[in-house]
């Protein structure tokens, strides 16, 4: 998970993402920064999520397990 985790702070600009947060409630989250968690899910872990499905998690660790455990 920590991986993710990195990948999903490098995305976002920040120096530490807290995992109980929902990315909507991240004052970073906007369009674009949705749109480059979607090309990573695509490319780094073999898996398609709309931008509308980001936000259906209660904060950024299910997100993170959600994907660890679908990976492909």
């Amino acid at each position: 998970m920590e991986k993710l985790i990195v990948e999903l702070c490098e995305i976002l600009e920040v120096a530490d993402l807290p995992l109980d947060v929902r990315f909507e409630d991240l004052p970073e989250w906007d369009s674009l920064n949705a749109l480059s968690v979607i090309a990573l899910l695509e490319s780094n872990y073999g898996l398609h999520m709309e931008a509308a499905g980001l936000l259906k998690f209660s904060g950024v660790s299910e997100f993170a397990q959600h994907v660890l455990a679908c990976k492909k």
